[in-house]
């Protein structure tokens, strides 16, 4: 019963998931140009210019996939990419959760009266 459930369900997840997608590549690139919060409050006390360069190592500097030669690509491509990433590390946290929950309902009754160990008892 469980399965039909989930089939049914399946298109209404990948309409989701393109819908997300298209979001982040097509709208990435008109996301506000005006500071964020820990921006703003080191502009407005004056420390702004004493931050260091971005880490030699980081994924995507400034939010932007480097080597494409046209901004609006890309920044839209560092929107899909954060997505999958997201959407990843919420995969994963539910994979967790709910290997915890299946662990615990292992088909015993466990006082309740009902499952394979009480028909087994009478």
């Amino acid at each position: 019963m469980k399965e039909t459930r989930l089939t049914a369900r399946k298109g209404k997840w990948l309409a989701l998931l393109v819908v997300t997608l298209l979001a982040a590549g097509l709208l990435s690139p008109w996301a506000s140009s005006h500071p964020d919060g820990l921006e703003r409050v080191a502009e407005d006390y004056g420390f702004l210019n004493q931050a260091e360069s971005v880490h030699e190592l980081a994924p995507m500097p400034d939010y932007e996939v480097a080597g494409i030669p046209w901004t609006a690509l890309r920044v839209g491509l560092a929107g899909i990419i954060g997505a999958i990433v997201m959407l990843a590390v919420l995969w994963a946290v539910m994979r967790v959760i709910t290997g915890r929950r299946r662990g615990r309902d292992d088909g015993t009754d466990h006082g309740r009266g009902t499952g394979a160990s009480s028909e087994s008892a009478q």
